[in-house]
């Protein structure tokens, strides 16, 4: 059964390194700086958000950052793809955080597909990321 626990700053290296390699697996895009500015930079996006870490049992399977009433980061071990629990989570968040808005990078096709699955519609695209990065973003809302 998937768990969710609220993740503090003593599970930041567990988590650096589950989005390393989650990142390594999909983000193909990034620039080995970017990616290496993107994980130094990840302690502080954590402290920006409500920051769940995902479990089975005592096993680390993702975690997820919201923001108000959006999904600000979602990211899972590679193991764990396609197994459901992408899904387990968004459902769990919908109904607990009440989220209604999520961005993916556009070079990312598999989370636009997913989220797309999951009920959300494309609403705008930007040619940057929030940090003004050249890896275009789309921004999805739940409907």
């Amino acid at each position: 059964m998937l768990n969710p626990q609220i993740a503090t700053s003593t599970d930041y290296p567990h988590l650096v390194a589950l989005w390393d390699r989650s990142v390594r697996a999909t983000h193909h895009f990034l620039t080995a700086t970017d990616h290496a500015a993107i994980e130094q930079a990840l302690p502080g996006y954590f402290a920006q958000v409500k920051l769940l870490k995902w479990q089975v049992g005592d096993t680390l399977v993702g975690f997820s950052g919201t923001a108000d009433n959006d999904l600000v980061m979602l990211f899972l071990d590679p193991t764990y793809f396609r197994c459901g629990y992408g899904h387990d989570i968004v459902q769990q968040l919908l109904t607990t955080d009440h989220i209604q808005a999520v961005t993916v990078n556009a070079q990312n096709p598999g989370a636009l597909a997913f989220y797309r699955h999951e009920g959300f519609e494309i609403v705008s695209r930007s040619a940057t990321d929030s940090d003004g990065r050249p890896y275009p973003i789309i921004n999805l809302r739940y409907s």
